[in-house]
């Protein structure tokens, strides 16, 4: 099966008309080329501003140049926890130390209390036995002295 395509309209052969449209076109253009010129000479300076951006930028890599150079920045996720860690166990065995070394000193102090202590004890006690003893004595010698009264007489 054939389409057939519509026919166009004729075109126009003569010379007048094409070199009409030719001018209007090139017309246009040359106007089109004149508000880009002009919208070109409106556009305001921005060479002050951009100097200024240019400066701070300037600062800016010169900051970035002082950190990158520095340890930390050296540092990966994984090596800052693996030194963390370290730390951390280092800090801990520290403070068991400092917590037996305090257990020791107040072991050691609780035995001089204590040591104080039974010794104000077996004081008190040796007083108390002393006095007993003296008590004891004089009573015996008391029964002494009357039975051998007894005896004499």
């Amino acid at each position: 099966m054939t389409v057939k395509r519509p026919r166009s309209t004729p075109t126009s052969n003569n010379a007048a008309e094409a070199f009409d449209k030719l001018r209007d076109e090139v017309s246009l253009l040359h106007a089109a080329i004149e508000g880009l010129t002009a919208a070109k000479e409106k556009l305001p300076d921005y060479s002050p501003t951009l100097r200024k951006i240019e400066g701070r930028l300037e600062l800016v890599d010169q900051h970035i140049e002082s950190i990158r150079d520095k340890p930390a920045m050296l540092l990966t996720p994984e090596g800052l926890a693996a030194r963390l860690a370290d730390a951390a166990i280092m800090v801990r065995a520290e403070d068991r130390k400092a917590i037996g070394d305090a257990r020791d000193a107040l072991s050691y102090e609780l035995g001089r209390v204590e040591g104080m202590i039974k010794q104000r004890r077996s004081t008190a006690e040796q007083d108390w036995w002393v006095t007993w003893a003296a008590t004891g004595g004089l009573l015996f010698g008391a029964f002494l002295t009357l039975l051998g009264v007894s005896i004499w007489t």
